[in-house]
């Protein structure tokens, strides 16, 4: 195996002293009045030996390790995450700033464990989708708050008082979803969850809305009461995520339910999937690609501070998509 090219190699083949090469690769050439000369000889002899600075080694030099922490909850897999993602490297990219992922599928401890690696990688900072209670609050609220008093944190997609967070209003998309539900007619509404109860800012605005109207709102944990009440009445869905309203959508129709006249559906997130329905049931859209890149201009924002920041809300508005 050959042996790892250092930055002392880099600098006696081009002629500079070793420091000389340090400024260069950590973007300081200006800074240090380099030449232009100066600059190509050692990008040739960087390009020659294909060589790659070691990032610890890179951080010991400016402070600095150009990672960001980016921890989320549950599934990755779905264009909820990645419309996010991309948005976060279309800022922090042309910056030099390169995405540490994890996920903490939903589970606290496993968040904790996350955010405790990441430290000891040397993150520059953390953008943190929070395992939550029931009730929707950060289950880690105060190792966040502890966390930020020295190392930026971001919180991604939930209210989180005391910290920077940048995050599509619950409240505001739930009430879209009544609202469209009310305009279908139904003569019996409901919300289709994963567990009874939830107190998502989204569940909590739908149910008062019917509930200044004097309407009862049931709530299901699976397609079966729905569909047997659409055979009998129309009926009024709000589902949690897209993947229920989905699975509901083909259910019904398995079962000859015709969705819009006998069931209106509405979902939440506006995944890309459900352009593969027919008919293709409403959803209530949360800002994803603008959100992360509100994300990545807060967190170049709060580096080139270079101190603690002070909390900011940042509030994206979701809207019904028909």
């Amino acid at each position: 195996m050959a042996a790892r090219i250092k930055l002392a190699d880099i600098a006696r083949e081009a002629g500079v002293s070793v420091t000389t090469v340090s400024f260069y690769i950590n973007g300081k050439a200006r800074q240090y009045k380099l030449s232009r000369q100066t600059c190509e000889r050692i990008q040739a002899a960087i390009d020659r030996n294909d060589f790659v600075p070691n990032i610890f080694a890179r951080a010991l030099q400016c402070n600095r390790t150009y990672l960001i922490g980016l921890l989320v909850r549950g599934r990755i897999n779905t264009s909820f995450w990645s419309d996010i993602v991309a948005g976060l490297e279309e800022k922090l990219a042309p910056a030099g700033f390169h995405l540490v992922l994890s996920s903490a599928h939903t589970d606290a401890a496993g968040e904790l464990e996350a955010l405790r690696e990441m430290r000891r990688i040397g993150v520059d900072a953390y953008v943190v989708s929070p395992a939550l209670d029931e009730h929707g609050n950060c289950v880690n609220f105060e190792e966040l708050q502890k966390l930020n008093g020295t190392t930026p944190v971001v919180v991604m997609n939930s209210p989180a008082e005391g910290l920077t967070c940048v995050y599509n209003d619950e409240s505001a998309g739930g009430r879209a979803a009544a609202e469209y539900i009310a305009s279908t007619g139904a003569e019996r509404i409901m919300i289709f969850e994963d567990h009874i109860g939830c107190n998502f800012g989204r569940i909590i605005a739908f149910r008062e809305f019917f509930a200044e109207r004097g309407t009862a709102v049931e709530e299901v944990d699976s397609p079966e009461p729905v569909i047997a009440a659409a055979k009998r009445m129309k009926v009024g869905v709000f589902c949690f995520s897209d993947f229920l309203a989905a699975s509901l959508c083909c259910r019904a129709l398995a079962e000859g339910v015709r969705i819009g006249e006998e069931l209106a559906v509405v979902g939440y997130d506006d995944l890309a999937f459900l352009d593969l329905l027919s008919p293709r049931p409403a959803t209530v859209t949360q800002c994803k690609y603008e959100l992360g890149e509100a994300i990545g201009e807060e967190l170049l924002r709060i580096l080139e501070q270079g101190e603690p920041d002070t909390a900011r809300k940042i509030v994206f508005t979701p809207k019904l998509h028909r």
